[in-house]
């Protein structure tokens, strides 16, 4: 009976709350704005929440980005005491109902594309934090509101390979793995053979493309190693060069990935070759890496706090 009477007493708190948050989303214009900006991001939600699924399972950096959004709305939690005397000026609140209406007037046009999905609600986020505390939350918690807008950011790891093709030639990453696997197997004793991409055996060939470059996992550790010294309250450099050791561990990881999978396909059959390119054995490597990465990472740390206690 008690556990009955505490959860009767529970739900109704909760059905009181919803009502009281319900009648004050519409009391006045400002209000109703933001929950029909927050009407757009319910609707966008289940998309949202396959992408996370299909990503995390294909090897993207979906989980990484929700890890920025809860980082960047911890941050901003623990800064309420500071934001709560904040109130935005008139001409600051019209340019944010501007920008929440017209991205609730570009949603329906957007619903099958997740990039403008993405995009119109950042524009509507960043519109409610201007309506709502003005220009100064921006420049007060800077680091916390980018936080949250890169974790909704449509898949960084196509973006930073964009960048990357603009300004490096192409195919250089892939022949540099398909030049390192290749000298692997040498220096194991394999008669590895290298023309550009392919890595050639006598019982097979394979072709080192893009995805096997390693810059996917490198994308992600890298902003993994962002999240981790913001979260450890890292100074400027110790986060530097956390982000430069994952990225130098995720490309130093995929010449044995490379050089398996040759092997694979020359001696152990398709079926062997699939599973280790699959994503299974993705799965396996990625493991090991970050296993080794945290270990590193929290020599990195504990160093640093040792200096400090002996300081001291």
């Amino acid at each position: 009976m008690p556990k009955q009477q505490n959860r009767r007493t529970t739900i109704q708190w909760v059905r009181q709350r919803l009502e009281q948050l319900l009648q004050l989303s519409w009391q006045t214009p400002h209000n109703r704005t933001v929950t029909s900006g927050a009407i757009v991001g319910l609707c966008y939600l289940p998309f949202w929440l396959i992408d996370i699924m299909v990503g995390t399972l294909s090897g993207a950096a979906s989980l990484v980005m929700v890890t920025a959004i809860g980082l960047g709305i911890h941050l901003l939690w623990t800064e309420r005491s500071s934001l709560a005397p904040l109130k935005a000026e008139p001409e600051d609140q019209w340019l944010g109902h501007c920008m929440i209406w017209a991205g609730i007037i570009l949603a329906p046009f957007c619903v099958f594309s997740e990039w403008s999905q993405k995009l119109v609600w950042i524009f509507i986020l960043i519109g409610m934090g201007l309506s709502t505390w003005g220009i100064r939350i921006f420049l007060q918690s800077p680091l916390p509101i980018a936080l949250i807008l890169l974790g909704f950011f449509p898949h960084p790891t196509i973006v930073a390979k964009a960048i990357w093709s603009t300004f490096m030639p192409p195919q250089i990453l892939e022949r540099l793995m398909a030049w390192a696997g290749t000298w692997g197997l040498n220096l194991i004793g394999q008669p590895a053979k290298l023309d550009r991409t392919l890595i050639m055996l006598p019982g097979g060939t394979v072709n080192v493309a893009w995805g096997c470059s390693g810059f996917d996992m490198a994308t992600i550790i890298a902003s993994a190693s962002l999240l981790l010294g913001i979260f450890l309250k890292q100074e400027r450099f110790k986060v530097m060069l956390m982000v430069s050791i994952g990225i130098v561990l995720a490309f130093l990881f995929n010449v044995p990935r490379i050089m398996l999978m040759a092997t694979a396909e020359a001696y152990w059959g398709k079926a062997s070759f699939q599973f280790w390119h699959g994503f299974w054995g993705g799965q396996i490597f990625s493991t090991i890496l970050f296993t080794i990465y945290y270990y590193v990472v929290m020599a990195i740390v504990k160093r640093k706090s040792v200096k400090l206690l002996s300081s001291k």
